[in-house]
């Protein structure tokens, strides 16, 4: 008889993945990584302070991308109050405000009041 059908030769022959179920594995697997907060330069986290004081003063509404291990999120709104020694923000968004961490923020940009409509 032949060896592939002897105990568990069938099953040890049939592990072939195909190409694309390959890729689809590792992108999980990669998904599945938790990532790392991205460092900032100080020119960067310079001008999003300045945008962040200008939402603050002006009442400038703003796109603030905070860090999170799978994928990032972002939030729209008003900077009520910046609470530097604590290190955090109050934003007050559409449907209520929101206290974040001011060392889990990539990114501040001025929103897009037309796309708000």
């Amino acid at each position: 008889m032949s060896k592939k059908l002897q105990q568990n030769g069938i099953f040890e022959s049939s592990r072939m993945m195909l190409p694309e179920h390959r890729e689809a594995y590792i992108l999980h697997q990669e998904q599945l990584a938790p990532r790392t907060r991205p460092s900032l330069d100080a020119q960067a986290a310079e001008e999003m302070s300045r945008l962040l004081s200008n939402s603050m003063m002006l009442g400038d509404r703003v796109t603030i991308t905070v860090f999170h291990e799978h994928d990032d999120i972002r939030y729209t709104g008003q900077v009520l109050r910046l609470d530097r020694p604590a290190r955090t923000l109050r934003l007050l968004m559409e449907d209520g405000s929101r206290d974040i961490q001011m060392n889990l923020i990539t990114d501040v940009e001025l929103a897009n009041e037309w796309m708000d409509a």
